[in-house]
């Protein structure tokens, strides 16, 4: 084929690209591992999921693209994407609806989470006996993935074109109410936006949901938590090397705490210090080796705080963000800068001293790769926090509560596609130690 030719082959097939635009992505819930019913949900109310209305504006569910302009260096489309509904393999409406019935399930808060056809502000509309105790209700205000993108194809470049983007960036609102048979709980508003580190900017905006039903979770929990159930105070010391500060160490705990309670009904007590690790602690192991070396309370654990740019090892390729001792007292978490820290770290590191394991829902706060930013437990995790929320880490697990650990793993073994075996490997050779 002769070089003009084949120049204008490429080029064709670069503008068809463009053209086409992406594929449409799979609207399905971010969190997907059923759980079942565990006894430390009974009691707890049920949920009917209602109504959700579509607000968004035309121009939202329509999208847009910078229109393909001809320059004289060559054909040109810059500027920002926005998706439509069509960047979606369903409707938004079915999308929202099964990822928020898919989380507010796994909140823990709810014994059960049901879709439900009635209005709930007609109190006539309630079916008798059968009604859940609580149906939530919403207005969709956005769903929405942006992202910058450059595209020309030009003769005058080698390769002929150059394809760039930006960081996608996803947001959700949502207004919903809170009824009950007597009457209005709550009415309330939750927004997200978010920088997306994987896929387009529709996974940008799926993204963005997940949070948004994650944040909606925990504001339903704090809202309907029921006073009887009196947490475990589960005293933490907590050493700063991250110059958190008073209030931004009261943060971390606060939030951190949020999530322990709701899963499984532990509050942390911390006593904030300032610490300085040695000189010599470059890596996540010495760092966790100074750490052993304070105190825990009595009946507590400890967790240290340490900024992540201080460490050798954050090279290509490392992922480790903390570090802790498998059913131990002791634990580090990175900070990403200083005056920052991690909610989602925290409690992945606190969770490794009740037990918990590394899976691989990345939805999980228990996923060893930190690419979202989670909330929640999976199933397997939750039942080992709820089996050993009592634990004292002031003495070795007992044989009982061993052997009933012992006994969550092994059955675990059976689901590799969900747990790696080598992860439940470690996790049984901890127990014998």
């Amino acid at each position: 084929m002769r070089a003009p030719a084949a120049s204008a082959l490429c080029v064709s097939l670069a503008l068809a690209a463009c053209l086409g635009g992406p594929m449409p992505v799979s609207v399905a819930p971010h969190l997907d591992w059923a759980i079942a019913a565990d006894r430390a949900s009974s009691g707890r109310p049920g949920l009917g999921l209602g109504a959700i209305a579509d607000l968004r504006p035309d121009a939202m569910r329509s999208g847009s693209r910078p229109a393909l302009e001809l320059g004289l260096g060559g054909v040109v489309r810059e500027g920002i994407e926005r998706t439509g509904d069509d960047a979606f393999d369903a409707p938004v409406l079915d999308a929202v609806r099964g990822d928020l019935l898919a989380t507010l399930l796994r909140s823990g808060t709810f014994a059960n989470v049901e879709s439900v056809g009635f209005d709930p502000r007609d109190p006539a509309a309630w079916p008798a006996p059968s009604a859940p105790d609580f149906v939530l209700i919403g207005e969709l205000e956005e769903l929405s993935g942006s992202q910058w993108h450059s595209f020309v194809v030009t003769p005058f470049r080698v390769g002929f074109v150059r394809d760039r983007w930006g960081t996608p960036l996803g947001r959700m609102a949502l207004r919903f109410e809170l009824w009950s048979r007597e009457g209005l709980v709550l009415r309330d508003r939750v927004a997200t936006r978010t920088e997306s580190s994987r896929g387009g900017l529709a996974d940008a905006a799926l993204e963005a949901l997940a949070l948004g039903g994650e944040a909606l979770a925990a504001r339903l929990d704090a809202e309907l938590r029921d006073a009887s159930r009196t947490p475990r105070l589960l005293d933490l010391r907590l050493l700063d090397a991250c110059a958190l500060g008073a209030d931004g160490a009261r943060r971390l705990i606060a939030q951190t705490t949020e999530v322990f309670t709701r899963e499984a009904d532990v509050a942390l007590v911390a006593r904030p210090e300032s610490w300085t690790p040695p000189a010599s602690a470059r890596d996540l192991d010495a760092l966790l080796e100074a750490a052993s070396r304070v105190a825990a309370p009595p009946g507590g654990v400890v967790l240290a705080l340490a900024p992540a740019g201080s460490l050798r090892e954050l090279s290509i390729g490392a992922r480790r963000t903390g570090l802790a001792i498998p059913l131990g007292t002791h634990a580090v978490a990175l900070c990403p800068a200083e005056g920052e820290a991690s909610v989602l770290t925290a409690a992945h590191e606190l969770a490794h001293l009740f037990g918990a394991v590394h899976v691989r829902e990345s939805a999980s706060i228990m996923n060893d790769t930190a690419e979202f930013d989670a909330r929640f437990f999976d199933p397997l995790n939750r039942r080992i926090l709820r089996e050993l929320r009592e634990r004292d880490f002031a003495r070795p697990l007992d044989a009982a509560t061993s052997a009933r650990l012992a006994a969550i793993y092994r059955a675990a073994e059976r689901f590799p596609e969900r747990v790696d075996p080598a992860a439940l490997d470690s996790a049984l050779r901890a127990l014998e130690e």
